[in-house]
């Protein structure tokens, strides 16, 4: 059973987050008593052949899984968060493993909670785009619906487009590092091929939406996307801010002017490049 503020309890069911057993045929074991073909199973990436000995072993193992539900509400692929066990000594097994694409799930093509973001992002007229799993189910769980994320890949045109069906704008807020800047630059072509409005939110340095939410609160959250400017402002920010540009090399500055000259002249008409 869950067990939490009610909240928490309904974004959890909500998002279908379950968990893995630590065992290496669980699954398989399941799936065999209920006469699912391991050829099936195997191609929808649940479990992996034995490279000898033949038969099979579960690929999510000892993991915090979320299921990846598509548009129409059918669960089509699975993200397992590693959780840490006594056994892992130094070798660390790798923080997500997610389900390889298959017949019914290609991951550029779907977004991470849009299933159940659908109609806040209808009824605000905007989406928020994050990172992670856990950034999308830890704003759901304190009030912020309308928040997705990629599968584990650079944000695509396709999803961009998959967006636009449900509203017109997005706000990007991804993870506020460098990993987290270069996502954000260039999440500008598929939102702009899109035809999406498109905001740029200022994460701290070191921070992440869900850290945000947990440390600060949900209110604080809401007036980092209450105060986030056009995209192209916000990228101009970056680059040019002092702590970021004064005191580099002259190469860096020189590369830093021509890609804010380059937002510049993206810019869609007179006044927005004047501005």
């Amino acid at each position: 059973p869950l067990e939490g503020p009610p909240e928490v309890d309904a974004a959890l069911r909500a998002f279908r987050i379950g968990y893995a057993p630590n065992a290496w045929d669980g699954l398989v074991a399941y799936l065999q008593r209920h006469g699912v073909s391991p050829v099936v199973a195997e191609r929808a990436g649940l479990i992996v052949p034995r490279s000898s000995g033949g038969g099979h072993y579960d690929r999510f193992r000892h993991r915090l899984m979320f299921a990846v539900i598509d548009v129409s509400g059918r669960v089509i692929a699975f993200s397992g968060r590693a959780l840490p066990a006594p056994e892992d000594g130094d070798e660390k097994p790798a923080k997500y493993i997610n389900s390889p694409e298959s017949p019914i799930y290609t991951k550029g093509e779907h977004l991470f909670g849009l299933y159940q973001a659908r109609q806040a992002i209808r009824q605000s007229g905007e989406a928020v785009l994050v990172e992670g799993n856990f950034d999308v189910v830890a704003l759901h769980a304190r009030g912020i619906g309308n928040v997705v994320a990629p599968l584990g890949t650079a944000f695509t045109e396709h999803q961009a487009r998959l967006l636009r069906r449900f509203a017109p704008s997005v706000t990007l807020m991804l993870d506020g590092d460098d990993a987290g800047k270069k996502a954000t630059w260039a999440a500008r072509a598929p939102c702009r091929a899109a035809g999406l409005s498109v905001r740029g939110a200022a994460v701290p340095a070191g921070m992440d939406p869900d850290a945000i939410a947990q440390k600060q609160g949900a209110a604080t959250v809401k007036a980092l996307l209450a105060a986030a400017p056009p995209l192209a402002q916000r990228l101009l920010d970056v680059l040019l801010r002092d702590g970021e540009f004064e005191g580099r090399a002259l190469h860096d500055q020189a590369a830093r002017v021509r890609a804010a000259l380059q937002l510049i002249s993206e810019a869609g008409d007179d006044v927005e490049r004047t501005v």
